[in-house]
């Protein structure tokens, strides 16, 4: 990991934790959202490996041009 995703890795972190501090109180109002933003974004600063893709393959519908052909 390099540092520049430790030190983004550490603010989410500071982050998260203070919005799990003052959820329910009237100091701050974040959403349930929000945190589960911030959760996402951790997780993939933390993760060292891509995430899977997945590749899918449509076959082109048949043109005139291919039907005439047959």
């Amino acid at each position: 990991m390099t540092e520049q995703r430790k030190r983004r890795a550490r603010i989410v972190k500071k982050a998260i934790e203070s919005i799990e501090e003052k959820l329910g109180t009237e100091a701050m109002k974040p959403t349930l959202a929000d945190l589960v933003r911030l959760l996402q974004i951790e997780k993939e600063l933390v993760a060292d490996e891509p995430r899977e893709i997945r590749v899918r393959w449509i076959e082109p519908a048949a043109t005139t041009e291919s039907l005439k052909k047959a």
